[in-house]
Order: C-alpha cells, then structure tokens, then sequence
C-alpha cells in the first residue's frame, strides 16, 4: 500500500510573500520586503540590491527602509528592478512613494482614490478602507454618538433632519451601513441601535491622512457655526500668548485633561441612576434630564503664528541620490480623535 509523502519541510518554512495591496507605508513594505528576499534568497544582501538596481550607496535601500532617505518617485523602476517587483506590484509601490512624497491633502486624497481602484478589494482591506471613511466625513461619529440620545430613531431621515447642518438621507444610510460593519454600532435584542463602545481613538491603523480631513471638516464646521449656529448655543473663543517649548507642552496637557473632563460629563449622562437615596440629605437620587439633550463636538487648535528666521544653506537645494525633499512630518499622525458617551 502506498503512504502519502512526507511533506517537504522546507517548503513549510519559506514564508509568504508580502502583499503590498496590505500596505499604505512604503516602508513598511520596504522592511517586510526585505526580510522575505532575505529567507528566499540567500545571496540578497543591501549591497546586492544596490549593485541590480543601479545604486552607487550599497546601504541606500536600508537608509530609505529606516526612514534616513525618502524614496523619489523616478527612483521607483531601480527600486522595483532591485526587488523584483512584478508589474502589479510595482505599479502600486509608485502610488504608495508618490502619497508619501505629495506636498498637501487634497494631492494624497487623490494618490489614495487611485490606489483604492487598483487595489482588489478582500476583508482586510476592506476594513482598511472603512477605518479611514469613519474620518472622511464629520457625521459619521456623530451619528454615532445619536445612537445614545433618549429619542434616537434608526432611521437615515430622521437623522438627517438632526444633523446641524443637514446631509442628505441617502449620505446617512452609507454611513449606518459602515458604523455597522464596523462594529461602532450594534443593536440589542429589541432592535434598538447603540453605540458599541464608550470611547475610541484612531489606532495607528487608521492614516493620519483620514485624521486630517476629519479635523479639517470640524474647522469648516466652527466657520459654518458663526453664521449658523444662535450665538447662546455655541461657544467659539480665542487666545494669541506667547508660550515656549516647555509651555506648549504644559499646554498641551491641559487641553488632554480638558478632553477627558468632557468625556466624564458626556459620560455622567449616559450612566443609569444609582438606586437609593442621598445620605446628605435623604432624598431619592434623580436621573439625569433626558430633555434638551443634542451631540457637541469641540476641536482644539494650538498652533504657531510666527517662526524662527533660519539662514538658507546651500545644502537645502542639492538633493540626495533618487531622494526626494518631502518633510517626513507629514506622515506622523495628527492629535487623537476622541468620542464620547
């Protein structure tokens, strides 16, 4: 009787090629890349990529994988050359350099869309996609943050109606649809919708990128409030001081303790009545009003109005080899995004 072979354990430890479709940080890839070439190829080495790809540095593609050297758009082909990129994944690898390299917003909202359409959609990055739609609109949590008002209706046109301003009930049902695939909202045994968890913050899944266009959204929002909004329900005030390094970041602590302080206020109204009586004074303690109750939203900007004045050096105009000069800054994500209730 024949046995089925043994399988090769050799074929059992190569590991997986990555999949750049998972990937919105080059170097990232670049990293993981790295490591797998290494496992698969054993001649691979930073000074074999340099001599395939046509790069006078022998440690360029580690300098660019550590984030030392940012990657030009025309250094992509010496770059996919190197690691034997095939054609599809070269052609995403050129839209993750060219995002990195953009020089403002609406550049990278593009470079993201075209990435969107090359990208065969799976589960992973689906959830990817929805995690940054969560940011792409201001209403997305705060209908969110509705589930939890005492008169909530799951309803796109009723909702509409709420929202200040107002969008349109088809632009509600989208988003119900996504708080709900991704978990934000769920519904309980009576087919009530609540919101899922009490507080949450963009992890470092979500691109700093999405987090941008969300605070960017809420500035439009306070412009469209002073002209929208009764001045008694609003509050929108200002204050130009004079702050060092040590300042700032004193200031910046305060406005953290300011948010969680919001939080707890938030969250003291969502909070069922502790049954009983007062011991101070022996009267029965009063659930929260319910009436009067809408969703706020409050957006903290601390930002320099003037700068040093540094002398421009030479060096500021010669560029590396294959480097591009865009700021690394611009891929560090933006102050956290919290919700309440």
């Amino acid at each position: 009787m024949n046995e089925d072979p043994a399988p090769d354990s050799s074929l059992e430890d190569t590991p997986e090629r990555p999949d750049i479709r998972r990937f919105t940080d080059y170097r990232a890839y670049l990293q993981v890349m790295v490591a797998f070439l290494r496992a698969v190829r054993p001649g691979f080495s930073f000074r074999s990529f340099a001599r395939k790809a046509g790069f006078a540095s022998p440690n360029y593609l580690k300098l660019v994988a550590d984030g030392m050297r940012n990657l030009a758009p025309e250094s992509v082909d010496k770059f996919s050359r190197g690691l034997g990129l095939t054609k599809r994944e070269q052609e995403v690898f050129r839209i993750l350099v060219m995002v990195a390299n953009a020089r403002g917003d609406d550049e990278r909202n593009a470079l993201f869309l075209r990435l969107r359409e090359r990208v065969v959609a799976d589960d992973v990055t689906r959830i990817r996609d929805d995690q940054f739609a969560v940011y792409d609109v201001w209403w997305a949590l705060v209908i969110r943050d509705m589930a939890q008002l005492p008169d909530f209706q799951l309803d796109a046109r009723w909702i509409a109606r709420r929202l200040r301003p107002r969008v349109r009930p088809a632009q509600v049902q989208r988003t119900l649809d996504l708080l709900f695939r991704l978990g934000l909202l769920v519904t309980d045994g009576e087919g009530k919708a609540r919101a899922a968890e009490r507080t949450i913050s963009p992890g470092p899944e979500v691109q700093s990128l999405a987090v941008r266009n969300y605070h960017r959204a809420l500035l439009e929002l306070a412009g469209r409030a002073l002209d929208e909004v009764p001045r008694e329900e609003r509050n929108i005030t200002s204050v130009t001081v004079v702050m060092s390094k040590e300042g700032y970041a004193e200031a910046i602590e305060e406005i953290a303790k300011l948010r969680r302080r919001l939080l707890e206020i938030s969250d003291s109204l969502l909070r069922p009545p502790v049954a009983g009586a007062d011991s101070a004074t022996g009267a029965a303690e009063a659930a929260p009003p319910e009436s009067g109750r809408e969703v706020y939203t409050a957006l903290f900007a601390l930002q320099p109005v003037t700068q040093p004045v540094r002398e421009r050096r030479v060096s500021d105009d010669v560029s590396v080899e294959g480097e591009s000069r865009a700021s690394l800054d611009d891929e560090h994500d933006d102050g956290p995004v919290e919700v309440g209730g």
